[in-house]
């Protein structure tokens, strides 16, 4: 059994080189995608032309997989006990196809967590991988050496035991990888999975919560899959600024269906994509109620026809599916109507970003004897206030002479499932405040029980989604101007536009010291693993 490594005294050949300057406006995205010849074969190793399935798409013939619901074991101290194996596998993702994957428990993705709010746990994780790995309980409430960030590795055969409480409101949060450098290609290859804080208040309010029948979790991704059935990842150039696939998968598999009762029925959406933005609808434009955004309910349901989501977000929405027993619905992502606009470069958007295309099939059959309803207000949610001085966060595009940091060594020694290449990682190529990742630098200090404003500045050319650990926040304002109502509950990722500045306020309650600091970060996975990411205690 390990414990949570503790950082080592900074050795002389780690630094920040927080001086590299990132890439103006004037220079073309362009050219820094794909540069020179030579720069580019120095950058890329192994680019080579690699055979693809192709896309087609599913006609819905596959039942919808639902991750177990997993409550815990009571221990002899009071507390639930849960186990997870990270470990390799095979999956259909694509029928007919077998594919050599990653997961929890299972050979991809992993079971939601339910945990009871304020109740003690212990989660005891094991790497059953052929790489150290981490688990970040991505949303949690919980003290810096609990959270599962980069210093948490676990090597390969070993185990880590977690011990926190979740006193905080229920809401769908989710685990995945935080691995330094890997944590894109360890997402990719299947490494996620739902944690649910319990609160009992949707039950109270009479929302829809019965598991698989009107209450279903949607794990939304994009893969790139060989001829070969073996994952492909960052087998392009463009690929560095986000990886992005042709399949598109709910709960780990293509376009499959779903038996929904003729009542209202309850979606617990998560965009669970490295890189992909996704603008959720159905295909016959009917509306739908958000409920619940990142880290919890709203105040009240916010009725919409279209729901952006950039990676690593949360909604939980209602359909009312009453009266269309013998009907289908589709759920689709409309992206060619926002996602093209989320960039000041076409370049950055694929043929899926410029069009539709559909992700789930539900079969609308009989209501049960037990409808849920729709209730007119939610939950009250509390206004945090601050008249402290904003902290100031920028994020930069890619650096004029990206080079690899200290950990790229370290990181070019792994391997995926089946052998599926990790790609580029470890390299100084995009920046918070002009510098980048730096496991042994400490870039924010905040005081512990501080209520906060952090003002986020988008100086980049592309969106990007901003996260940052141990707490949840409220949005202020884009930009001074007023927020839609979806974005006025309890959020932990916040999408940036080109040129945009974001303000949003939180308080950190939760202890982070040296040895095991908080991270900020873009949610783009590969952003994250080349520089886009630093480190905070609370203190």
């Amino acid at each position: 059994m390990t414990t949570p490594t503790a950082l080592a005294e900074q050795p002389p050949e780690r630094h920040a080189r927080a001086g590299v300057a990132p890439v103006g406006a004037a220079d073309p995205l362009r050219r820094r995608l794909l540069g020179s010849a030579a720069a580019a074969a120095a950058l890329w190793p192994g680019r080579r032309a690699l055979a693809q399935a192709p896309a087609v798409a599913a006609p819905f013939t596959r039942r919808l997989p639902l991750p177990p619901l997993v409550h815990g074991l009571p221990q002899a101290d009071g507390s639930l006990g849960y186990a997870l194996r990270m470990g390799a596998g095979v999956t259909e993702l694509v029928a007919g196809l077998r594919t050599p994957t990653w997961g929890y428990n299972g050979s991809v993705l992993g079971p939601a967590l339910r945990i009871p709010r304020a109740r003690p746990v212990s989660i005891e994780l094991h790497n059953g991988l052929n790489q150290p790995a981490t688990t970040h309980w991505h949303g949690a409430h919980v003290p810096g050496d609990q959270d599962g960030g980069p210093q948490s590795f676990i090597e390969p055969g070993q185990s880590l035991r977690y011990h926190f409480r979740l006193d905080q409101p229920g809401a769908t949060l989710w685990y995945h990888p935080h691995t330094d450098c890997l944590t894109g290609p360890q997402v990719w290859a299947g490494l996620a999975g739902l944690l649910l804080v319990d609160d009992g208040v949707d039950r109270r309010l009479g929302l829809p919560h019965r598991w698989g029948v009107d209450d279903l979790p949607l794990v939304l991704q994009d893969r790139r899959i060989g001829a070969d059935g073996r994952l492909q990842y960052m087998n392009a150039e463009a690929d560095r600024m986000g990886m992005k696939g042709d399949r598109f998968l709910v709960n780990g598999c293509e376009q499959p269906y779903v038996d929904v009762p003729g009542q209202w029925v309850r979606l617990r959406l998560l965009n669970g994509s490295n890189a992909r933005i996704y603008n959720i609808a159905f295909a016959d434009s009917r509306p739908f109620h958000v409920i619940a955004s990142d880290a919890g309910l709203l105040p009240r349901p916010v009725p919409l026809r279209s729901l952006l989501m950039v990676p690593a977000e949360r909604y939980e929405i209602l359909l009312d599916c009453r009266g269309l027993q013998g009907r289908t619905l589709t759920l689709r992502s409309d992206s060619g109507d926002v996602v093209p606009t989320l960039s000041m470069v076409p370049l950055l958007a694929d043929r899926y970003d410029r069009g539709a295309f559909d992700l789930l099939q539900l079969r609308v059959g009989a209501p049960t004897a037990q409808p849920a309803r729709l209730p007119p207000r939610l939950v009250e949610i509390e206004a945090l206030r601050s008249v402290a001085p904003a902290r100031r966060f920028s994020m930069q595009d890619m650096a004029s002479d990206p080079r690899p940091s200290p950990m790229a060594a370290q990181c070019s020694q792994a391997a995926g499932p089946g052998g599926m290449s990790t790609g580029l990682h470890g390299m100084d190529m995009f920046s918070i405040n002009h510098a980048f990742m730096d496991i042994w630098v400490i870039n924010q200090e905040v005081r512990r029980g501080a209520t906060e404003i952090w003002q986020v500045r988008n100086d980049a050319q592309m969106t990007h989604p901003f996260h940052f650990h141990g707490t949840s926040f409220q949005i202020v304002d884009r930009g001074g101007l007023p927020l839609p109502e979806q974005e006025r509950g309890w959020k932990d990722v916040v999408m940036v536009r080109p040129g945009e500045t974001v303000r949003v306020i939180a308080r950190f309650d939760q202890p982070a010291g040296k040895d095991a600091p908080f991270m900020y970060h873009c949610h783009i996975l590969e952003h994250e693993d080349n520089g886009m990411m630093g480190q905070f205690t609370v203190t």
